[in-house]
């Protein structure tokens, strides 16, 4: 209980310093809510290889989130590390397949992508081709993690879906407000779901 309540509380802080200040605080408790995300899998996991993969997809997380939040823009590092980031929770994912996959779900998943990349098409100019590889990247993601659950039907499998899916609506968020015009409320609701989808894929890892 504790914990959960320190990282809600670090990732409070970040939220409001976004809107109020000071910097330091905006700069420290991002990573840091994720670094205590990472503590708390690495800490209290079962120590089998879903554990480890997930851990290494917080390190990318950290390492991403550090890049994103640097006064000068590097946002294709920063897409880059959570490139690997779902590149490495896919593996985790596919790893826990337990029965034939389904097909209605990528199809899903590639029709919604496909709307959404042709909205930020317009804005996109020379990061068009590495956006469709990052888009197709993190559906990818998401589809391993909604078999992981379907094939599956465990709490650490819908934990794990519900972790892609927020993740999924975070970065899509973030991909609107960076592409097709900031709103006010951006910071508030991408982190918001980001930090709550990083949440869900460290239940996964403790409901095993």
């Amino acid at each position: 209980m504790w914990v959960w309540l320190a990282i809600s509380f670090s990732a409070l802080l970040h939220i409001n310093a976004a809107y109020r200040g000071p910097q330091w605080q905006f700069y420290l408790f991002k990573p840091f809510t994720i670094v205590l995300l990472l503590a708390t899998a690495f800490q209290f996991g079962s120590g089998d290889l879903y554990q480890q993969v997930i851990v290494a997809g917080l390190l990318c997380s950290v390492v991403g989130d550090i890049f994103l939040m640097l006064p000068k823009d590097r946002f294709v590092a920063g897409l880059t590390s959570f490139l690997l980031a779902h590149i490495v929770y896919s593996f985790a994912f596919w790893g826990e397949l337990a029965a034939p996959i389904v097909w209605w779900l990528p199809a899903l998943l590639g029709g919604a992508g496909i709307i959404v990349y042709l909205l930020l098409l317009p804005s996109l100019g020379r990061l068009a081709i590495p956006v469709a590889v990052y888009v197709a990247v993190i559906l990818q993601m998401t589809w391993a993690a909604g078999e992981y659950w379907l094939t599956t039907r465990t709490g650490a499998g819908l934990a794990a879906f519900a972790g892609a899916l927020m993740f999924l609506v975070s970065d899509t968020l973030l991909a609107l407000d960076r592409f097709r015009g900031s709103f006010r409320t951006a910071t508030g609701s991408i982190m918001t779901t980001y930090y709550l989808s990083q949440s869900l894929l460290v239940i996964s890892v403790l409901l095993r």
